[in-house]
């Protein structure tokens, strides 16, 4: 079964998926028709960063930035406990 996390931001119900042999994840905007965010990257350094891939939300991926990487890091920190343990 492939991980998958859900979050809230700011009303919005984001979907976290792993990217199969990369430290990164991507981001969905959950709802009738979901839509792919982007990615949130490098989550193997101290530095990740978002990659907007849906030009419509740019401008609320901007405002939330550092809780949506926040939330991705998180998550990457669970992934990464339950493959080492």
């Amino acid at each position: 079964m492939q991980f998958k996390a859900l979050v809230w931001v700011d009303g919005r119900r984001l979907r976290f998926e792993p990217v199969l042999k990369q430290p990164r994840l991507r981001v969905i905007l959950t709802g009738a028709e979901p839509v792919a965010l982007g990615s949130v990257i490098r989550l193997d350094t101290g530095e990740p960063g978002l990659r907007v891939s849906a030009p419509l939300h740019v401008e609320w991926a901007t405002e939330h930035l550092e809780a949506i990487v926040r939330h991705a890091a998180d998550v990457w920190a669970e992934i990464t406990h339950e493959c080492e343990g």
